[in-house]
């Protein structure tokens, strides 16, 4: 069962302890470590399956995966050096190559497809008393991440739906403690993405969907919702290797693709779940591709709500490799 560390917990570590982790068991001495993570949601699972699929191995690569709180913490890890590869969202990591930390943008992630919505809702209680966008003003919103992309959305998506962004107050927390705190009423309103939508199914109604602001906007009404982030220093220091990576990450993303029960076990098995209340899960779809138009959208909102500092031309952050 794959541990959860906070934020703080791990970020505490990154200057010192990591050394062990680098170091390859007996059993691939012939492979290369690498040491990624991701959020234990299905968007950003894709290095929970790198294993399973098998892709890694092929290219010569020993996978060691880990589940951290949120992106911001995965794109920390990478740019501190205690991470080689990681699923992380657009604002999280693009903020932190704006500001120089040492990481690049190299591959598509888990897609948001508008036709598939209801993978990513605004999440309340069935008792809430809130039934349209319009009852959530004055209330606390819980959000993955304070600056994340599904927080860029909600911002942009609010005011279409005459909420004032600074009539809500928005709380960090992590996915598997959303169900509760609606249900004790900790949280008025939560964005919620899966397992944990089907998880609480019959517990949870959907008022909204905030990454329509986004997909809106976008070709084919599609973008990346994860992507994937490499150390520009572990990138730069051998390019054939990292073209090999990669590679793998899209070999991983076909496979996934078109083993959703393999996936499926994944999910279940490293998130300690109970698989049988998450039959008929809606999955992700995983990009086998990483185009400007999948992430531009997303980079409109956060130029326009001052996420980043300056404007983002697609094109100058992904990675040539």
């Amino acid at each position: 069962m794959t541990r959860y560390p906070s934020r703080t917990t791990f970020l505490a570590g990154l200057g010192a302890g990591t050394a062990g982790l680098a170091a390859p068991r007996t059993a691939f001495a012939q492979a290369t470590p690498v040491r990624m993570a991701g959020v234990y949601s299905d968007p950003f699972a894709e290095p929970f399956y790198a294993k399973a699929a098998g892709a890694f191995a092929k290219a010569g690569f020993e996978t060691d995966a880990t589940s951290l709180a949120n992106a911001g913490a995965v794109a920390a890890a990478i740019g501190g050096g205690a991470l080689e590869m990681g699923t992380g969202d657009l604002i999280s990591g693009v903020n932190a190559i704006i500001k120089g930390v040492p990481v690049l943008l190299v591959a598509g992630g888990g897609l948001y497809l508008e036709s598939l919505q209801e993978q990513n809702i605004l999440a309340v209680a069935n008792n809430s008393p809130i039934q349209a966008p319009k009852d959530m003003i004055g209330k606390t919103i819980g959000v993955p991440t304070l600056v994340g992309l599904t927080t860029a959305c909600l911002r942009a998506w609010l005011p279409e739906h005459g909420v004032p962004n600074d009539s809500v107050k928005l709380v960090e927390i992590v996915q598997s403690a959303i169900l509760p705190a609606l249900q004790r009423g900790a949280l008025d309103v939560a964005l919620m993405g899966e397992p944990f939508i089907t998880f609480a199914k019959g517990q949870v109604r959907s008022v909204g969907n905030p990454m329509n602001a986004a997909a809106d906007h976008a070709p084919q009404k599609q973008f990346c919702l994860s992507v994937w982030y490499a150390n520009k220093n572990w990138i730069e220091a051998d390019r054939a290797r990292a073209r090999r990576a990669v590679n793998a990450i899209y070999e991983t993303a076909r496979w996934a693709n078109t083993h959703k029960d393999e996936t499926f076990e994944v999910l279940v098995k490293d998130g300690g779940l109970d698989g049988s209340k998450l039959a008929g899960m809606s999955r992700t779809v995983y990009a086998t591709t990483l185009t400007p138009g999948l992430v531009q959208p997303v980079f409109d909102i956060a130029t326009e709500y001052k996420i980043f500092p300056q404007k983002v031309e697609a094109a100058s952050v992904i990675a040539k490799i």
